[in-house]
């Protein structure tokens, strides 16, 4: 029979596991009541849920709707902090390239960091007051959501899985935050008081003499979002490469001024053609495109063209694939453009 000293132990051990028990039930429950709160009044209207916007251009700055998003992140969650805001560029697409994304260091291993995680969510996705459903998401302009290998976007509003492989890749040690342009530049109703529509990407001028951008166009893409803005009064050079298909047969190829059906003949007017310049890539609507390199009757063999262009007015620089069947087809253009003069 154990003594009275050893009963007293045992007892002390009990009412403490029983006083951990009760924490850790409590934890996630508490943890929710700890929520971002936002800085003015909040409208009884509401934005509509976000667009998607990716990355279209090198900007590796902190915008400040990103920077307050983080501010409010760690001011909220003690113990948590900013793994990385923004980045150099590279080659594929991530708003931490133009200043809209937030890794956020809250581990999904870690006891107290995954139930603030989930209480960000909790209090990201519910519905307010009022019915508005996703309320902080669309308050806050939020695109998508990553963490423990699942992603939430605002064209799906559910949670998938996310392909990767690894801990950081697979964001189980962070959560990755990536906002449209109106919660980037903290223009959405969390920080102003005032619902307003989705904001269009920046348009970035084209203003610094001999130093090219790139941007690169889908044939599938209708209306693609200016990324640029030419200046009055400057000239410049639009070069164009590559080749892309038309519609769904292999030997049906284009690029930036002609086009093939079999494959092996190029020619700048396709016998199918139904309007002018059809499968031409379109510069603010021109068509006037000078092939380099070996040309054969007016195609390039390099599939490789060149535009020269000015405006008497800032105009934003519009490129599209002149293709009415555009969603049978598939691939890209690149476009390079460099102010001249």
């Amino acid at each position: 029979m154990p003594s009275r000293s050893a009963r007293r132990s045992f007892a002390a051990l009990a009412l403490s596991a029983l006083a951990s028990a009760v924490i850790t039930t409590l934890a996630p429950a508490a943890a929710f009541a700890v929520t971002p709160t936002a800085p003015v009044p909040l409208p009884g209207d509401i934005e509509v849920m976000p667009p998607y916007q990716p990355q279209t251009f090198c900007s590796p700055t902190v915008k400040p709707g990103t920077q307050a998003l983080a501010d409010k992140l760690t001011a909220t969650y003690a113990g948590t902090a900013i793994v990385s805001l923004v980045r150099p560029c590279g080659t594929d697409t991530s708003e931490h390239y133009d200043g809209r994304a937030i890794d956020w260091g809250v581990d999904h291993r870690n006891t107290t960091q995954q139930a603030q995680g989930k209480a960000f969510l909790h209090w990201l996705f519910a519905t307010d007051a009022a019915g508005h459903d996703h309320a902080m998401v669309r308050r806050l302009g939020v695109m998508y959501v990553i963490w423990n290998k699942q992603i939430w976007g605002a064209w799906s509003q559910q949670w998938e899985p996310y392909s990767c492989s690894g801990v950081t890749a697979c964001h189980v040690d962070h959560m990755h935050i990536s906002l449209d342009w109106s919660g980037a530049m903290k223009k959405t109703s969390f920080w102003s008081g005032t619902v307003s529509a989705p904001m269009p990407p920046p348009l970035q001028n084209i203003k610094t003499l001999h130093v090219p951008v790139t941007q690169t166009v889908s044939v599938r893409d209708d209306a693609p979002t200016p990324v640029y803005r030419l200046i009055a009064g400057d000239r410049y050079r639009v070069t164009v490469s590559g080749v892309y298909h038309y519609d769904d047969k292999t030997r049906h190829r284009a690029d930036a001024s002609c086009s093939t059906s079999d494959g092996t003949t190029w020619t700048t007017s396709p016998s199918s053609e139904t309007t002018p310049g059809q499968f031409d890539l379109l510069v603010n609507g021109s068509h006037r495109w000078h092939a380099t390199g070996t040309v054969t009757n007016g195609c390039s063999a390099e599939h490789t063209y060149r535009h020269v262009t000015s405006v008497d007015k800032n105009t934003p620089l519009r490129l599209v694939v002149n293709d009415p069947d555009r969603w049978l087809g598939s691939g890209s253009l690149t476009v390079t453009v460099v102010r001249v003069a």
